[in-house]
């Protein structure tokens, strides 16, 4: 009787160091020592800090870092995601709660305490036995008129709190434009005119609408002008994340050549997010199969399966654009997002130069695309590198 083949067996199933789709811890983070510094020293120091960086560069996993580190040095980190709160009040809402759990004492006392420290507002504190957690909502009227007002309110109340039990505290507000971008001037005066009487908390005001925050602290005559410093998150040394390639396939006893590690960041645009996803993919190519080595031919393979793994959430967005949005994002790719609004690419991609501006805005908007500033001139560049080589085999471009 004829023995069973036998498959190959695996190598030991080492863990990938190549991460992403979630928050890095502090020893992760790869060449951000400089701006995690700046961040702590901003929240050791009760200062005020605008972090400004295009989303996939690792804005958050730097401020998850930051809070971790802080937290570590006994320091009261509230930090909360604007963009996942339908409106401000709501925003307003967990950050009181947060605040509360945090400093406020207890829970005997967190009512009583509250009703002094934040009467307009009109706290109501329940507390849940089962998980030993307090909630919070608030009395005051809600409305679309309300609600900035309600939060400027809550960032006094978390300044009285932090006073009250003299302990270092700071807020993190990532994404931030989304508090002030529908708002206008007034959100901004109102924002600065509340927190720049704060001695007892530190604040860092995180973005990704690096235009939009760019002009709103540069501008003399807004609001936020040298409110704070402002620290922008760019690419990483291509030098340094090649080391980190070259390190993370070495371990594992992989074979990567400069060939491979060039070609990653060269299909991924030295995008963070974008880097470690390719990397990911590569290594674990290359783990089931070990006598292969990490060269261009290799790399493409990879892109490839990663490809095929989001081809139904980048069809999705496709056959979402409008007919002239799809031309300008093709405009994007192949121009490498120059020249644009030229008589030459509205000729070639058959859309008027008016045409052409509405829908840079409307893939802008979307967080299809960003603007970047170059010397002397402005590209537009996909917010995922991944999504382009998408579009050259969907479309054949």
């Amino acid at each position: 009787m004829a023995l069973p083949t036998r498959r190959p067996s695996l190598p030991p199933a080492a863990r990938n160091p190549f991460e992403f789709g979630r928050e890095l811890s502090p020893d992760e983070l790869v060449d951000r020592a400089a701006e995690l510094d700046q961040l702590i020293r901003t929240i050791e120091n009760a200062d005020k800090l605008f972090l400004i960086g295009p989303r996939r560069y690792g804005k958050t996993s730097l401020l998850h870092a930051a809070q971790a580190l802080a937290k570590s040095r006994g320091i009261v980190v509230l930090r909360y995601d604007a963009e996942r709160y339908e409106s401000l009040d709501l925003l307003a809402e967990a950050l009181l709660t947060g605040a509360a759990r945090a400093l406020a004492g207890p829970i005997d006392r967190t009512g009583d305490l509250l009703a002094r420290v934040a009467a307009k507002l009109k706290p109501h504190v329940t507390y849940d036995v089962s998980n030993q957690q307090l909630s919070l909502s608030l009395g005051i009227e809600r409305n679309t008129a309300t609600e900035l007002p309600i939060l400027a309110d809550v960032l006094d109340t978390v300044e009285k709190l932090a006073s009250n039990a003299k302990r270092r505290v700071a807020v993190i507000l990532d994404e931030f434009q989304h508090v002030v971008e529908e708002r206008g001037a007034a959100a901004e005066r109102q924002i600065r005119a509340v927190v720049q009487r704060h001695r007892h908390v530190g604040y860092i005001f995180a973005g990704s609408a690096t235009r939009l925050l760019a002009d709103m602290t540069s501008d003399s005559g807004r609001a936020f002008y040298k409110l704070g410093a402002r620290l922008f998150i760019g690419p990483l040394p291509a030098e340094e994340f090649k080391a980190f390639l070259d390190a993370g396939f070495a371990d594992a006893k992989l074979k990567s050549t400069p060939e491979g590690v060039d070609a990653i960041l060269e299909l991924a645009e030295e995008v963070p997010y974008s880097v470690q996803r390719l990397a990911h993919a590569c290594w674990e190519m290359l783990r089931v199969e070990p006598a292969r080595q990490l060269d261009r031919d290799a790399v493409n393979a990879a892109l490839l399966q990663v490809l095929m793994q989001e081809n139904p959430a980048y069809t999705q967005l496709w056959n979402s654009l409008t007919q002239v949005q799809k031309r300008a994002a093709k405009a994007v790719v192949l121009e490498r997002g120059l020249a644009l609004q030229s008589a030459d690419v509205s000729r070639r991609y058959r859309i008027p130069t008016a045409s052409m501006q509405k829908a840079l805005g409307a893939l802008d908007r979307r967080g299809v695309i960003r603007e970047e500033a170059l010397v002397g001139r402005v590209r537009w560049r996909l917010e995922d590198p991944l999504f382009g080589a998408w579009l050259r085999m969907a479309q054949q471009l």
